[in-house]
């Protein structure tokens, strides 16, 4: 398989959204994220040929794909491009080396060649010892090693996955994400795998795009997203407090004095950020809780009613609401020792509390 870059720009009208895209993908991992309905899949099928663009190019490397100006559209199974869908898709009555042998048959590769390939790939994805197995009779996934080995075996120059974990359950999710991503790593070519979990995207933090209502909100390495979250959509996706306000001038510390609403005052370098509209960003775990005013060193202590709490693996997140008025929310993360100490009542008033270098903050 050699690596060759994958260029998208085009658009496609749907039915609710208008998916256009401009986008270059070099050899490696890249997560497609997105809620549903925001062209992720639609995005994927109009790479594979499924879906032919309403204007504007596909190519790979030097090959054109889709050309909408000139009516041209090559045929998905001339692209060398493998998709890998949400179920599988694999033949029921076909064993496991016949399921990955299929795209060589129909491709008339000849029958030793064949055998070999499949061989090796099995071998490859360890699964070789399924390879009599029915889908029907192995785990999700072992089904999912299964049509992986199926679409490299035809050693294509790109590989397409469409929610490659949305049919595990929950446990097997959790285990298998790291396989993928061990697997998929090893393979040098343009790799896109769409998903609406961005758990699941945080497996390939290399590079990830946000896709919301067909247009790219971000593109970029998960430290690059938390860091600088550029929409409020970006923000919750990852876990992130996102704040709208004016910063209206640098107090004797330097620290600019952002204003978020008539009662709520935020304070956090700002060096080179003109005066102005601007966001704010603070990750939930800067941020300490207290029943009392803290006495500690942090610029930042907003009074806040709590409205819910979440345990989320070895962390409680806690939902406040700030102000008088209650319009603004902030999250925290804290420990389950911190919950007991606390209580966590909704209505309970807390003291959040966050240094002024914990928040980043964006011109907007």
């Amino acid at each position: 398989m050699t690596s060759t870059a994958l260029s998208v720009t085009a658009s496609k009208r749907l039915r609710d959204i208008n998916l256009a895209v401009e986008l270059t993908f070099d050899a490696g991992v890249t997560a497609i994220v997105g809620p549903s309905g925001s062209g992720k899949s639609t995005m994927l099928r109009m790479i594979a040929g499924l879906v032919t663009p309403d204007e504007g190019t596909v190519r790979l490397g030097d090959r054109i794909l889709d050309d909408a100006s000139q009516g041209y559209h090559l045929s998905p199974g001339r692209r060398n491009i493998s998709l890998v869908f949400q179920e599988y898709a694999l033949f029921p009555h076909l064993s496991v080396e016949q399921n990955v042998g299929y795209g060589l048959r129909a491709r008339r590769v000849p029958r030793s060649d064949a055998r070999r390939r499949v061989d090796a790939m099995l071998e490859r994805l360890g699964i070789m010892s399924l390879a009599r197995e029915r889908p029907g009779h192995i785990s999700g996934g072992q089904r999912q090693r299964v049509a992986l080995a199926r679409a490299l075996v035809l050693e294509p120059s790109a590989l397409l996955l469409d929610e490659p974990l949305a049919a595990l359950d929950v446990q097997t999710r959790a285990s298998v994400r790291s396989e993928l991503r061990a697997m998929l790593t090893a393979v040098d070519i343009p790799t896109l795998l769409v998903t609406h979990d961005y758990a699941d995207a945080l497996v390939f933090r290399e590079r990830i795009v946000m896709l919301v209502d067909g247009l790219v909100a971000q593109d970029g390495a998960h430290t690059d997203l938390l860091a600088h979250p550029r929409s409020r959509f970006v923000a919750d996706f990852t876990g992130v407090n996102f704040f709208e306000g004016e910063l209206q001038e640098h107090d004797e510390d330097l620290l600019g004095r952002i204003s978020l609403s008539n009662d709520i005052v935020m304070y956090a370098p700002a060096e080179g950020v003109p005066a102005g509209p601007v966001t704010v960003a603070l990750h939930p775990w800067e941020v300490t809780l207290s029943a009392q005013p803290p006495s500690g060193s942090a610029r930042n202590t907003l009074a806040g009613s709590v409205q819910e709490t979440l345990p989320l693996g070895g962390r409680v997140r806690v939902t406040m609401a700030l102000g008088t008025t209650g319009a603004l929310q902030l999250v925290a993360e804290v420990t389950p020792d911190a919950q007991r100490a606390l209580g966590f009542y909704e209505g309970q008033l807390l003291y959040a509390a966050f240094k002024a270098t914990a928040l980043r903050v964006s011109a907007r």
